[in-house]
């Protein structure tokens, strides 16, 4: 009698051990498939937005974040004006120009099909995820930081957003970015501080 009960004692927490692991993957708990899940969407997702490839970035946000399909989505972050097409430089067109003293004056430099204003941006990093709590429209997820350089000709800088994101069905979406402010820094939990400001 004393085996059989204890056999039923071992059944049933095993049985309970397993619900609670399931309902806590399901559910969006901080277990190490979940956690892996949230970091590489947060990757993925601030990579595409670096490299403007909108139409993954719009697949990996919300319907509500991305105000609509994703098709939609793709078409409101598309530039209004094309970068202009590479042009040479005045001294590649014409003899350079000389000054009195016999000094050549370089030519003008032009915007690039890139753009001047593109820079490079390194490698995404992402933290470990904490939980965030739901705040006006946004759901409760949990809260990534990623950050990135930016090098620029003359300078470099260091990048750091705060990513919301939340699970719907058996996917991993974004639903906030949100860039960490100094006042966020000061606080001690950048990450939470910065998708809670309202």
């Amino acid at each position: 009698m004393t085996a059989a009960a204890v056999a039923a004692a071992v059944l049933v927490a095993g049985c309970s051990s397993k619900d609670e692991g399931e309902k806590e993957k399901t559910s969006g708990g901080s277990t190490a498939d979940a956690t892996k899940a949230v970091v590489l969407v947060a990757q993925k997702y601030q990579t595409a937005v670096n490299d403007q490839n909108w139409a993954t970035a719009c697949g990996l946000r919300t319907e509500r974040y991305r105000h609509g399909s994703v098709k939609e989505c793709v078409a409101n972050n598309q530039p209004d004006t094309k970068s202009p097409e590479p042009t040479p430089t005045e001294s590649d067109d014409f003899p350079p120009l000389r000054r009195a003293d016999g000094s050549i004056v370089p030519g003008k430099s032009t915007p690039s099909a890139s753009g001047p204003d593109r820079a490079k941006t390194g490698k995404v990093k992402a933290s470990a995820p904490e939980d965030v709590p739901a705040i006006g429209d946004h759901p409760a997820g949990m809260g990534v930081l990623v950050e990135y350089t930016v090098t620029w000709p003359d300078s470099t800088t260091t990048t750091r957003r705060a990513l919301r994101v939340v699970q719907q069905g058996d996917a991993w979406l974004v639903d906030q970015a949100e860039d960490i402010a100094e006042s966020d820094e000061a606080h001690g939990d950048p990450v939470r501080d910065a998708l809670t400001r309202g």
